[in-house]
């Protein structure tokens, strides 16, 4: 299919920009890599009459070190982060959740920006920026502001940016040396979207149990979901050995679902949410215990079982 007649507009900055989404209103959207936008036309799911290109805004494309952390622009592309053509704030998660995003052509063209706006509850850096604490800066005619990531989606497909807003940048903060993390993708095959996402980040103390646990689901609910009650439930365990049956209680909890439920689809999802926190434990425990340098990197992987 072909998408609906609409006229393209290149602003050359961020304030010309804000200013034609302000003017053309509802009629317009903002148009980034495309990667899932021109579907969305190509199906005439949406049938907006403009769309604002943004890439060829420099100020919004790339990533420099700040106090702390890094700022990445909007339109910085998964293949930068992942190849390694910006700094990797989080000690190599980021370049690795940027890897299992689609194929290379998607990853050549998406940017980060655009996938935050998009809100898929199953894409990869509404979980990973919601798991890091990130920041993220927008733009509209009422002027700047900044709120943490995790607030950015509403609902599925559906964000918190106001019809004249763009997001400018997202802050990572650094993580502190000694911070584990682990991330792994659930998903029917390489590239495909996620069924489940975990995102684990952790301490060691000196019994080498977990502690200060930070857990992050993907493709569970409308938006990223935090796991309080896996989170309390890891702690004071170690890593290695965690299987599903240890973490199921916690997952079953914190997503509102009854362990036994009789339901097969159900029982069967809960189990694959729970073998994919499992599986980013696991990878967190053994690459970082391999490296010896307390971080570690995560994977993704096919299929639950």
């Amino acid at each position: 299919m072909k998408p609906a007649e609409f006229a393209y507009h290149r602003p050359g900055g961020v304030s010309a920009a804000v200013a034609l989404l302000a003017g053309l209103g509802d009629d317009a959207r903002v148009l980034g890599g495309g990667q899932s936008l021109v579907p969305d036309l190509n199906t005439r799911r949406i049938t907006p009459r403009h769309l604002v290109g943004i890439t060829g805004i420099g100020s919004l494309r790339g990533a420099r070190k700040m106090a702390g952390g890094v700022r990445y622009g909007a339109t910085t592309t998964h293949q930068m982060v992942e190849d390694g053509l910006v700094p990797d704030a989080a000690g190599g998660l980021l370049a690795r959740a940027a890897a299992g995003i689609g194929h290379r052509a998607v990853r050549t063209r998406g940017t980060l920006g655009g996938s935050l706006a998009y809100a898929d509850p199953a894409a990869e850096w509404p979980t990973v920026f919601a798991a890091l604490d990130a920041t993220v800066e927008v733009c509209g005619a009422r002027g700047v502001r900044s709120f943490p990531a995790r607030e950015l989606p509403l609902s599925a497909f559906r964000s918190a940016l106001a019809a004249d807003e763009i997001i400018v940048a997202v802050d990572v903060h650094r993580l502190p040396p000694g911070r584990w993390w682990g991330l792994h993708k659930t998903a029917g095959a390489k590239g495909a979207w996620a069924a489940s996402l975990a995102v684990v980040l952790f301490d060691i103390d000196e019994r080498g149990t977990l502690c200060a646990v930070t857990l992050w689901l993907g493709a569970a609910r409308d938006t990223p979901v935090q796991l309080p009650a896996t989170e309390l439930l890891l702690t004071g365990r170690r890593a290695a050995g965690l299987d599903v049956a240890a973490v199921l209680p916690g997952v079953a909890q914190d997503l509102g679902t009854v362990e036994g439920v009789s339901d097969d689809t159900a029982r069967h999802t809960l189990r694959v949410h729970a073998a994919t926190v499992c599986r980013a434990l696991a990878r967190a425990e053994r690459a970082g215990r391999s490296s010896g340098t307390g971080r570690s990197s995560g994977t993704e992987g096919t299929g639950a079982s």
